[in-house]
């Protein structure tokens, strides 16, 4: 029994209760839809001000707190172009080539900066890759962000220089000369790119090296670290010039100005006192007596710069009498040099002993590396073996100690265990240029064709764009068709004769996939070649794929107005380059040429190439 009043209080705290459910279901609905934008939106916030906080670091060359904050700020959101730009200038800092990953990412949500593109090139150009250094540095060459500026003409003149277009390499670094803004470093980068062009580019080159010289020996007037470098790049051309040219700076002059410079460090120093003994050979004892007794009470940096400098003269003996076991012992780069020498003495009880006593705490991998060397000098293969297999247990997954194990073992010329290591460093990381390149090594060494282009062949895929892989695979693939053993060519009876200076390309009947390939090769090597004209390589390609084709005098029009120093030229070109002398007529020419390359640096196919040159 309500009275009217208390029915219309009950109606109306009803219809609040009805209006209170139906504000929290809209509220829930829209907190459903607005919570995670919102989250996001924080998680952004956040990730951008831990990547402010890395690039601080970065440029501050703090790289434990750049790593961790640049970490944080991807994890937090790993599509916030500021922290995949974050992790990506790390990388490339540090010279990784997974940092190209990342700016590929990134310019798929947000436009390069200058400065992401100098860093893409630079870390491309670390790693050898040079097609994205190209597309890198010609974005930086477009006018726009107040751009181009000195150090992007820097980047290009590297990346032509790659491409051995030296008119295109000379051209940007006079630019950076000419321009107002190139500071003194600047000016020295570009000096030295010059007169690289010109001792590559051989006496046809137009470049003044007396004017290089001049502005470099300015640059070197100072107490910065310019005049230092400028200092460092004269006193290593004139250790690696022939001892009757003149130097563009008195040597003893130049001596003294390294050893009084005050930011001239013990690197700086040695370089200084290699020069002296390549000036005064009759006093070279008194030099290295003097040396050693100014550097070995140093700090560890110097010490070691010490070690290596006596171990690099070959003065293994000096440098473990200067440097005691127990000094050795405080540093690992130190201790290992100090191994090294012992093992130049052929010491190795000596250094068993050291290492089996655990004295210095070293790297299960490399305390196996050491050992399996030791009992491989000695003689005693099981212990050799098994000690390459724990090592190569011990570095199983790690990338960096599988490369390590693997560039020891090949230099050691332990190839199966440097072959093991290789391919488990791919599998760790297939877009490891260092795993990758070092599989290649170890193909080629072991003058295997077949394997070195399947190699190459996973090399393509994963870098589809890298025209020095482009052009070493199809030329891999051109030999293999060439011997009879490419799988284009399985129906060509084995018999077929390898092409040689003696037999025609198309003495026998080709399959029509074998001739399509064969097309298929000089058409991307005429592109190469006109992409990239100066490249040896690229016209080495093409001239054996029309010399294949039975087109000999046009193969040896490939090679005009090519400029090549001498030292770019590998056995592989002077093989096919005499091929083709010899096709056109000038056999005479093509035996002299082939006499200097022994038949152990060619590929087998190469080999049986040019073998009836070699005849009488």
């Amino acid at each position: 029994m309500l009275t009217e009043a208390q029915r219309q209080r009950k109606r109306r705290r009803r219809r609040r209760i009805q209006i209170s459910l139906v504000a929290l279901l809209i509220l829930g609905v829209i907190g459903f839809f607005v919570a995670r934008p919102i989250r996001n939106s924080i998680r952004g916030w956040q990730a951008r001000r831990h990547a402010q906080h890395a690039f601080a670091f970065i440029d501050q060359q703090k790289w434990s707190d750049a790593r961790d904050e640049a970490t944080a700020a991807y994890r937090l959101q790993a599509s916030e172009p500021d922290a995949i730009r974050a992790v990506g200038r790390l990388l490339s800092r540090a010279g990784q080539g997974e940092a190209l990953e990342f700016w590929k990412n990134l310019r798929t949500i947000a436009p390069l900066t200058r400065e992401d593109l100098r860093d893409e090139a630079r870390v491309a150009l670390r790693v050898n890759d040079n097609a994205r250094a190209d597309e890198a540095a010609s974005e930086l060459l477009e006018a726009k962000e107040g751009g181009p500026n000195p150090t992007d003409w820097l980047i290009a003149v590297d990346v032509q220089l790659r491409k051995h277009s030296f008119d295109q390499a000379q051209g940007l670094a006079e630019k950076v000369l000419a321009s107002p803004k190139a500071n003194r470093r600047e000016q020295s980068q570009a000096n030295i790119a010059l007169d690289n062009i010109a001792r590559n580019a051989g006496p046809t080159s137009s470049i003044d090296i007396a004017k290089i010289d001049e502005r470099i020996v300015a640059l070197s007037k100072g107490d910065d670290d310019v005049s230092l470098d400028a200092l460092t790049f004269l006193a290593a051309r004139a250790a690696a010039a022939p001892t009757e040219s003149k130097p563009p700076l008195p040597i003893d002059q130049l001596i003294e100005s390294i050893n009084r410079h005050p930011l001239a460090k013990a690197p700086h120093q040695l370089l200084a006192a290699d020069l002296e003994i390549a000036q005064h050979r009759d006093q070279r004892d008194e030099i290295l007596r003097r040396t050693i007794e100014h550097w070995k009470g140093g700090n560890n940096e110097s010490l070691t710069a010490l070690a290596a400098w006596l171990y690099r003269n070959g003065e293994q003996q000096r440098l473990v009498e200067a440097i005691s076991l127990d000094r050795a012992l405080q540093t690992r780069e130190l201790f290992l040099q100090y191994v090294d020498a012992l093992a130049a003495l052929s010491r190795w009880d000596e250094i068993r002993r050291i290492i089996e006593s655990e004295r210095f705490p070293l790297d299960p991998v490399i305390e196996h590396m050491y050992l399996a060397r030791c009992f491989q000098q000695q003689g005693q293969e099981n212990g050799a073996e098994n000690n390459w297999q724990r090592a190569l247990k011990d570095a199983a997954g790690d990338l960096n100690k599988l490369l390590t194990l693997g560039e020891y073992a090949e230099k050691n010329g332990a190839e199966r265990v440097a072959t093991t290591a290789f391919e488990a460093a791919a599998v760790a990381n297939p877009k490891s240029r260092q795993a990758q390149q070092g599989r290649l090594r170890i193909a080629y060494s072991a003058r295997d064709t077949k394997r070195v282009h399947a190699v190459l062949q996973e090399m393509l895929k994963i870098w589809p764009y890298d025209t020095a892989i482009q052009n070493d695979e199809a030329y891999t693939h051109l030999l293999l068709i060439i011997g009879g053993t490419s799988s284009v060519s399985s129906q060509t009876p084995a018999s077929n004769p390898p092409l040689s200076a003696s037999s025609s390309p198309n003495s026998n009947p080709e399959s029509s996939s074998e001739a399509e390939a064969v097309d298929a090769i000089v058409k991307l090597a005429e592109k190469m070649v006109r992409d990239e004209p100066a490249s040896l390589p690229h016209r080495t390609l093409l001239a054996l794929a029309l010399l294949k084709q039975n087109r000999a005098q046009d193969a040896l029009a490939v090679y005009a107005n090519l400029k090549v120093p001498s030292n770019a030229v590998s056995a592989s070109a002077v093989a096919v380059h005499a091929s083709v002398l010899a096709a056109a007529g000038r056999k005479d020419e093509a035996r002299t040429e082939i006499a200097k390359v022994p038949s152990n640096r060619l590929l087998p196919e190469e080999a049986m190439m040019v073998l009836p040159l070699r005849g009488t």
